[in-house]
Order: C-alpha cells, then structure tokens, then sequence
C-alpha cells in the first residue's frame, strides 16, 4: 500500500476529483447520499487502513460533530474536514484549532 493510500476522502465527486488524482482513496458520495456517509466514516476509521480521513465540510454538517467525534475516539484515526471549492463555512478552522490544542495542549490559532 503507497503512502497516499493511506489517506481516504469522503465527499462529492467533484471534490474528489483532485484528490484522485494525487493517488487519495476516494469515497465518492452524491448529495443525496450523504446519510450513508457515517456508516462510511465508521468502516473506514474502523479497518485501521487509513491514518487519514477527508471528509468535505458538508459531508461533516450532515454526519454531525459528534458522530465523527466517536469514530475519531474509538479508532484513533485523524479525521478532518476540507473546505468545499465554493469556500469555507469555518468548521474545517474549528476542527484544524482543536487538534492543534489535543495535540500541543495550547491554542496557537487564537483569534
């Protein structure tokens, strides 16, 4: 297994296409689809193949905070939001300053 498959995304297709291409392990999810995202995000977390996992901030909204909080806790795999190429709604900032503040114990991302 090469070192980019180690990392998964999960997201819309148009989203996943740069990542693809660079030699991710694309989920490709439409809109619709998006509900089946967390039993996705369980799987993935929970195979132990993947030390990390993109998932698209809308992917996130709809699985929910704390349920991608749970897959994080019970596989220790890093889980982090990317931003959409329409922009940021501000949780992958939220996420990236939490684990900064788990990981060094201090906020260095502070308003």
């Amino acid at each position: 297994m090469s070192e980019n498959e180690k990392i998964a995304a999960i997201g819309p297709r148009q989203q996943m296409l740069t990542l693809k291409s660079v030699g991710v392990r694309t989920y490709e999810l439409e809109a619709s689809d998006f509900n089946e995202a967390e039993d996705l995000l369980n799987k993935l977390a929970s195979d132990g193949a993947h030390s990390l996992i993109l998932i698209t901030e809308a992917v996130a909204e709809t699985i929910g905070a704390e349920s991608v909080a749970a897959a994080r806790e019970k596989s220790g795999t890093v889980i982090m939001a990317v931003p959409s190429h329409e922009g940021s709604t501000g949780l992958t900032e939220k996420w990236f300053k939490r684990a900064m503040e788990h990981s060094i114990g201090v906020d260095l991302i502070s308003d």
